[in-house]
């Protein structure tokens, strides 16, 4: 359920516009204790990149149980005094999120920010690049990628955080709320750094009938109408980290999100959960 054409247009347009300066920082991802979502003075960035071998399952009806291949992994951090951009690619439930820090006292921190938090669709399914109209999902309505924005609480203690955030969407997309928990852990052993968490998120009605509801007019003999109260999902995930030499980092990963029932009964869904894992190396600037 992640990045957008508008995410991937800004990261390159910020790392061009920071290929000007020398100062750094660290890309990371928001749900982990190590993040650097905070104030700095002046400006800072990092960026990785790698490249990584992928397998996942599609839960939309039609779609392939199975899809895999090598996509090019791309991390990049910027920040500006309480401004901060962060694009996470390396962890499996990493995205793009902007945001300007208000409180950060004490491991406590209050932020508002802008994230994305479903991945568009249509006909022809998910994903930049595909094989054309897949027929069980003629006929339907091209759903767009959302942009949210809202305030996030965040707590960070002993390598492990919470994070709360309360969302709305602005790209008049579904017009609804998101509300994102995850607690996660950082646990450094020996050579490797292993990445747990699980999360918890809820959808309002707005928001799952726009992507997974049926209108009158998308009605086939095969696909009948649906509308759907808010809904919900679960996220668990695992990562790790092995550094191969002082620049290259070897890394692995697994995500499972389950889905609530609202969302599983709809008629262009073909499964309550999807998995990814992947296996990569990232290259440390």
């Amino acid at each position: 359920m992640k990045h957008s054409i508008f995410s991937h247009f800004l990261c390159y347009t910020c790392l061009l516009f920071a290929c000007v300066f020398s100062a750094h920082s660290t890309a990371s991802n928001r749900y982990y204790a190590d993040n650097t979502l905070e104030p700095i003075q002046g400006f800072a960035w990092d960026w990785s990149a790698g490249a990584g071998y992928y397998i996942e399952d599609s839960y939309l009806i039609g779609m392939d149980s199975y899809d895999d291949g090598i996509e090019l992994d791309l991390s990049l951090a910027v920040s500006f005094d309480n401004f901060y951009l962060d694009y996470d690619h390396n962890q499996l439930s990493g995205g793009l999120v902007i945001g300007y820090s208000l409180i950060n006292k004490y491991n406590w921190e209050l932020d508002i920010i802008g994230a994305n938090a479903q991945a568009g669709f249509g006909q022809k399914g998910l994903g930049f690049y595909n094989n054309g109209v897949v027929e069980e999902l003629r006929g339907i309505k091209k759903r767009k990628y959302d942009f949210n924005t809202g305030l996030r609480f965040t707590h960070r203690f002993d390598g492990s955080q919470i994070s709360i955030e309360f969302l709305h969407d602005i790209s008049n997309a579904h017009n609804g709320w998101v509300f994102n928990s995850f607690f996660s852990k950082i646990q450094p052993w020996r050579n490797w750094e292993f990445r747990s968490g699980i999360g918890f998120s809820a959808y309002s009605a707005d928001f799952t009938n726009y992507y997974f509801g049926i209108e009158q007019s998308e009605v086939t003999l095969l696909r009948p109408a649906y509308k759907a109260n808010a809904s919900s999902s679960i996220m668990l995930e695992f990562h790790a980290e092995y550094p191969l030499n002082q620049d290259w980092v070897f890394l692995a990963g697994w995500l499972t999100t389950l889905f609530s029932k609202e969302i599983d009964d709809s008629p262009i869904i073909s499964q309550g959960y999807q998995h990814k894992a992947k296996l990569g190396v990232r290259y440390v600037f």
